[in-house]
């Protein structure tokens, strides 16, 4: 029996070791990882909105793959809004913003911050050719073609309209929340006010 209980137990003690050593590389590394996720972010809001020099996140309602509602303001004054959301696309969660203007009402800008989507394909969400297809989009419904696009149509990224069409239809998510909250009943006036420190996000 002592033959069997010795090596079982510098098998047991070295898998106690080497557990103990990736759960220090794991926690070392987790904060790092976290903090350029969210510089990642705050740099791609300051695109989407580029009139804020703030991003504040606000309680606002959360549906469908919308994840988090940002308030831009300058010098204490909203201009407008970051939805961040998490549609699924064809090879996973993407996680992307949506910038809206308060005062043109329109879509200033999409980024995707996060994707598994298929290199060359889907891929291509990140490219300047694909994202620059949102900006200036009035706040209705967005429809995905694959040829001649219309004023309220996204062109689809060939041979990737699953992807396209995942993208598009979570900016149109941010366009319903915009209108249902803001335009509609400017339930979110004056949030970025009344909120506590430290439960922000800044652009600078």
């Amino acid at each position: 029996m002592k033959y069997i209980l010795k090596p079982a137990a510098a098998l047991f003690i070295t898998a106690l070791i080497v557990i103990a050593m990736l759960s220090l590389v794991y926690n070392s590394t987790l904060e790092p990882i976290e903090r350029h996720k969210r510089q990642n972010r705050e740099a791609a809001m300051k695109e989407v909105l580029p009139a804020a020099s703030d991003y504040i996140e606000i309680p606002a309602e959360k549906s469908g793959s919308i994840a988090a509602v940002y308030e831009g303001v300058n010098n204490g004054v909203p201009v407008g809004y970051v939805v961040q959301l998490s549609p699924e696309g064809y090879g996973g969660r993407i996680d992307l913003i949506v910038g809206i203007s308060l005062s043109e009402e329109k879509i200033t800008g999409m980024r995707v911050l996060r994707h598994s989507e298929t290199p060359g394909l889907g891929a291509l969400a990140v490219k300047e050719n694909f994202f620059r297809r949102f900006d200036g989009k009035e706040l209705v419904p967005l429809g995905v073609v694959r040829t001649s696009p219309g004023e309220h149509e996204i062109n689809a990224i060939t041979s990737a309209t699953i992807t396209s069409r995942a993208i598009t239809n979570a900016v149109n998510e941010a366009i319903g929340w915009y209108v249902a909250f803001v335009r509609q009943t400017g339930a979110l006036s004056g949030l970025s006010n009344n909120r506590s420190s430290g439960n922000g996000s800044s652009g600078k």
